[in-house]
């Protein structure tokens, strides 16, 4: 085998799915718990989904658990079952291991259909006519550099913040725009009933074509903190993929 064929494949193949997702139905920002979620949902609903994520790994927070003991808890375990986690009851709670569920999620997100590019950073926003159409991205190491180096687009009906605790799409739109999102972006201390409830209730549209999901949710709305439970996380991503549905009629 030549080294040239191995090299060869590996350009093909990627430059092949990046030319085929330059255009979606919805491109969402950040692989973490609520993100996987929102495109596992998604894409098993046929609407072409890309996700994004700068980090060379996929999962977010979810791999360290509570300050690196792998263990997550839920309230309750019904996406967990639809997705063959193993779970395991513990007085009002339920437990599974990170890595498990974190594997289990990004497993069946790609068997969905969704297409998960790493090493990949949102830059900025495409914005015409007042509505998000997009997201301007470049290398996660060519960012990492600092390196002056232009970035190239990939285009959607729809784009999904699920950045976490910064909501970095949301703080592109507010340095820009900063009457739309008067108060600072940041989470509140920690209160872990509200911040369940409210990470999923609040979940949705917050300008044209821009959704929050996940901790964003958290941020954009001053939010408490909530620490190492999950089930919030995965039904705003499952509450995300059900808005855009309905608004893509699809």
């Amino acid at each position: 085998m030549k080294e040239t064929d191995i090299s060869r494949t590996i350009l093909e193949e990627y430059n092949r799915r990046l030319l085929e997702h330059l255009e979606n139905d919805v491109v969402i920002v950040g692989a973490g718990p609520a993100g996987l979620a929102a495109a596992y949902y998604l894409s098993k609903s046929g609407i072409k989904t890309t996700v994004i994520e700068k980090k060379l790994s996929i999962g977010g927070g979810i791999w360290g658990g509570a300050a690196g003991y792998n263990v997550v808890t839920f309230e309750d375990k019904d996406i967990l079952d639809e997705i063959g986690v193993t779970t395991k009851k513990e007085g009002d709670l339920y437990t599974a291991d990170a890595i498990e569920f974190a594997t289990a999620l990004g497993y069946k997100a790609k068997k969905a259909g969704a297409e998960i590019f790493n090493l990949i950073e949102a830059e900025d926003i495409v914005l015409k006519e007042e509505t998000v159409k997009g997201v301007v991205v470049n290398s996660a190491s060519v960012r990492m550099l600092g390196l002056h180096v232009d970035p190239f687009c990939i285009c959607s009906r729809c784009v999904i913040d699920a950045t976490g605790h910064p909501a970095e799409l949301v703080g592109m739109l507010k340095a820009r725009k900063p009457e739309l999102f008067p108060k600072e972006l940041q989470e509140y201390f920690m209160n872990v009933e509200t911040s369940e409830a409210g990470v999923v209730e609040k979940t949705g549209e917050v300008y044209p074509g821009l959704y929050v999901a996940g901790m964003s949710v958290c941020d954009v709305y001053n939010l408490p903190r909530m620490g190492p439970i999950f089930g919030g996380m995965l039904k705003s991503g499952k509450k995300v993929a059900e808005l855009i549905k309905n608004k893509l009629k699809i």
